[in-house]
């Protein structure tokens, strides 16, 4: 679902490379973006076209995806998540220009998804009063900030159990409002869960160099902004016995350079 998502990411910087000096009128700005089709999206697939039919003024996108990488089935069982990526997608930076177009054209949106090679498809509509809406009541950085982080759990969460490493398993996802939890199961064939225990403080400035990674860094940058923390559980299999490591909002916060709120 992550990878599907993403896509409508995608299609932003598709769409935004193709606007580059484009004319403010809607009809002109399709029109430049149609000569770029089919464009590359990596991986996931290609914006196979793109059109507005002034008739019905309806802006049309389409994207063929890769199934190994991204399936319309997964789409399909989370549309409205679809939707409010969307939704996040138009209330920043250029598409919101785009968004701003079709608004004042009283135009709405069509994008359809297509799974490369095979007849399955999924379409996500967004009327003229939709769109205004969205124009009208941007997403705030909290509100975006909180999406962003519901989708990546709910998309990670789809994957339980996962290996992380030989003998480690995230096999939970939780938040408690306080800490966003990962519990780990630890195969006790491998590792001493005591040996763990004791060199828990190095175990930490381990992860706290992993947060540090560019990736990592924004995801602690969204948890301390919503003034939350970030927590381990790892569990030994068969004892039980739990490593807890946890770092506050405020130290994500000093390690993603910005104070928590």
């Amino acid at each position: 679902m992550k990878k599907c998502i993403n896509l409508l990411l995608f299609l932003v910087m598709a769409v935004t490379l193709a606007s580059c000096g484009g004319d403010s009128a809607l009809k002109m700005q399709i029109e430049s973006g149609k000569k770029h089709c089919p464009m590359n999206l990596g991986m996931a697939g290609k914006l196979t076209s793109m059109n507005y039919d002034e008739k019905d003024k309806v802006v049309e996108f389409v994207i063929s995806l890769n199934k190994q990488l991204a399936n319309v089935d997964d789409l399909k069982k989370d549309p409205s998540s679809a939707k409010e990526a969307m939704r996040l997608a138009l209330s920043k930076g250029d598409m919101n220009k785009l968004l701003k177009m079709m608004v004042d054209a009283e135009a709405s949106l069509k994008v359809t998804y297509k799974n490369r090679g095979s007849k399955d498809e999924l379409t996500l509509d967004f009327p003229a009063s939709e769109l205004k809406d969205i124009y009208d009541n941007p997403m705030d950085e909290s509100a975006v900030n909180k999406m962003m982080l519901d989708n990546q759990v709910k998309s990670e969460r789809n994957r339980l159990p996962y290996s992380i490493d030989r003998g480690l398993k995230v096999t939970d996802i939780q938040d408690n409002g306080t800490n966003l939890v990962y519990i780990c199961e630890v195969d006790e064939d491998l590792y001493e869960i005591d040996n763990m225990a004791e060199g828990k403080d190095e175990l930490k400035k381990n992860m706290e160099d992993m947060l540090k990674d560019r990736a990592m860094r924004k995801q602690a940058e969204i948890l301390a902004s919503l003034n939350k923390g970030f927590q381990y559980n790892y569990v030994g299999k068969p004892s039980g016995k739990t490593i807890v490591v946890e770092f506050s909002a405020a130290e994500l916060g000093e390690i993603a350079g910005k104070t928590a709120k």
